[in-house]
């Protein structure tokens, strides 16, 4: 039962980070990410797999940073996980740090859905 809720939240991630993608893709001159749809799903995988073992980890690590600055520290780790995911995705393109920044705050409202 715990397995199956687990995938079904997953799964959920997935099309939502890929549709945060495509989101900042249309809205972001610089940040480049093309439209194709087995693209997407890569990108939302990979964000998915980096939110789901990576981002507690840095959570835990940066709890006292994140208490000091009232929960503001959630964006620096935000663009921490963006610019991991663009490290794995190849056909990612990121032009400067504003488009990163808004990028990660868009990608961070898709995340906090779940």
């Amino acid at each position: 039962m715990a397995l199956m809720r687990f995938l079904f939240k997953f799964i959920i991630r997935i099309i939502l980070s890929g549709a945060a993608l495509y989101a900042a893709g249309a809205l972001l001159p610089g940040f480049i990410i093309p439209p194709d749809l087995e693209y997407l799903f890569l990108g939302g995988l990979t964000l998915a797999l980096i939110n789901t073992f990576i981002r507690p980890i840095l959570k835990i690590v940066s709890f006292p940073f994140i208490i000091l600055t009232f929960g503001l520290f959630h964006v620096v780790i935000n663009i921490a996980i963006l610019l991991l995911a663009d490290y794995f995705l190849a056909e990612l393109a990121i032009q400067d740090f504003w488009t990163l920044f808004l990028a990660s705050i868009i990608i961070g409202i898709a995340n906090a859905i779940i």
